[in-house]
């Protein structure tokens, strides 16, 4: 409870102090050196940037379940041609309603950034003695984070990679400790690529003293936890427990995957993903787990935390949640036979992400009407709500894996991932060709991480240029191409 408080108090001043998407100042600089004298102010200060990573803005909504969902067409889009979601699924970018989401999102994500510098440069200057190694996790967490944020917001503004060159106009690289929003100033892509690697390499160094590594999710989800076998691993400061919703050592690893990936270095990814799936606890069981129809059975959850390597909590996601999946009103939906084709039930009616109405319920409304409701975040009957949003999840290393190994190595663990969803392995035998693997692996996306937010980025590394599901589409030509915002042109 005094965790969940701590939390909505530091969401409240957050939101007091930040009407300018830049302005991260408090209410006088005084606040700011008194909030920087002592170690827990910058803990404070650095869970004040997970809260502006679980708003609206990021991941609570825009940059997770809305935008890049829309964009992969996963919901049912409104029929009248006036409205944000009808014009943001016609990738019309420079829609009077469509370009103000993406200028609020593309904010928070900069004021996050900033937010972090400011963390990071009061660290480098601080005469504060840190106790159990914590600066050294807050310095990794916040350059970890940082390279996170600017490679989600390579994904969404940056070109397409398989086409890109290293002197391509890309995205700011914000690194230094200001509020002034002159210092904005878009770099290459070869730059943003050399910034982010940068940044994760140092996390990486950084969080090789991170609990993570000692302790296992379970124990550290569990500040009670008894710890009777190896005690000396637990940690000694309640504020590095919880280490699944913070920038942890695995997330950074995660992290180093998917960037490998989407350059298209693939021996690499290779590396650092199977660094993630072969981690593991003192008894030799697996640091993070896929999960299976077991687990559904004893976790009740949907959002399958077991495989979280880093997501995001959020306490109010239910409100935020409401109208989008809950109610008649619902915004965000899917028709049931879209839903059946997306999740191929004729062929696999077992699959656990569609079996029992588990992620998709349908109610009838006074009206006759029918909404299928999307489950995942707000849960069911039968499971609760963790108000958790994943961000980095360890079936996207299985599936990066299975683009990324030869041939000859891809059925072993695509078998590993298929057999945990409750899938046959006979579609091995179809894994014979990068082409095969591809078709595969855009089913596979589509189910694994339906309102997540990365079926979009599968389809734009891969520069698809017509879609087959829902419907058959063409995209325009500019489709992968989301403009700046006209903000930013002012500091180019």
């Amino acid at each position: 409870m005094k965790r969940k408080l701590t939390y909505i108090v530091l969401l409240l001043a957050l939101c007091s102090s930040c009407s300018d998407w830049l302005d991260v100042r408090p209410r006088n600089e005084m606040k700011e050196t008194d909030m920087y004298a002592v170690e827990e102010g910058f803990k404070n200060a650095l869970t004040g940037a997970y809260i502006q990573l679980a708003s609206q803005k990021l991941y609570g909504k825009l940059a997770s379940m809305y935008i890049p969902e829309c964009l992969a067409q996963h919901w049912t889009f409104p029929t009248d041609k006036t409205t944000e979601m009808y014009n943001l699924g016609k990738y019309d970018y420079t829609h009077s309603k469509v370009e103000p989401v993406i200028e609020r999102m593309w904010g928070k994500y900069y004021q996050c950034v900033v937010h972090l510098n400011n963390v990071l440069g009061n660290l480098k200057n601080t005469g504060v003695v840190f106790s159990y190694d914590n600066d050294k996790l807050i310095e990794g967490e916040a350059l970890g984070l940082r390279a996170l944020i600017h490679l989600e917001l390579l994904r969404f503004f940056g070109p397409v990679p398989t086409v890109a060159t290293s002197g391509d106009k890309a995205i700011p690289y914000a690194e230094a400790m200001t509020k002034d929003p002159d210092k904005l100033v878009t770099i290459t892509y070869g730059e943003v690529l050399e910034k982010i690697l940068r940044d994760l390499n140092a996390a990486e160094e950084l969080l090789k003293m991170d609990p993570i590594l000692r302790g296992s999710n379970v124990q550290l989800n569990n500040p009670i936890w008894a710890w009777s076998e190896h005690p000396e691993d637990k940690p000694l400061d309640e504020w590095q427990f919880y280490r699944q919703v913070r920038f942890n050592y695995y997330a950074v690893l995660g992290a180093k995957a998917r960037y490998y990936h989407w350059i298209g270095d693939k021996e690499n990814a290779v590396k650092y993903a199977k660094m993630v799936i072969e981690a593991e606890n003192r008894d030799g069981t697996s640091k993070f787990s896929l999960a299976d129809e077991a687990y559904y059975s004893s976790s009740s959850d949907l959002v399958m935390r077991c495989e979280h390597l880093f997501g995001i909590q959020n306490p109010d996601l239910q409100s935020i949640t409401l109208d989008l999946f809950k109610t008649e009103k619902t915004s965000l939906y899917q028709s049931v036979r879209y839903i059946k084709t997306a999740y191929e039930s004729g062929v696999h009616p077992d699959d656990i992400r569609n079996k029992e109405k588990r992620y998709w319920e349908e109610r009838t409304y006074q009206n006759s009407a029918k909404i299928h409701h999307f489950r995942k975040y707000t849960g069911n009957d039968n499971f609760k709500q963790l108000n958790l949003v994943p961000i980095l999840r360890l079936s996207e290393m299985y599936l990066i894996l299975t683009e990324d190994l030869p041939l000859s190595e891809v059925k072993s663990y695509f078998s590993t991932y298929r057999i945990s969803r409750n899938l046959d392995k006979t579609i091995e035998d179809q894994l014979s060709s990068e082409d095969a693997i591809l078709q595969i692996l855009e089913k596979e996306y589509r189910k694994e991480f339906y309102g997540e937010g990365q079926m979009f980025f599968f389809y734009k590394r891969h520069n698809y240029k017509a879609f087959t599901w829902p419907k058959k589409l063409n995209l325009p030509a500019d489709a992968y191409q989301i403009p700046l915002p006209k903000s930013q042109s002012v500091f180019d």
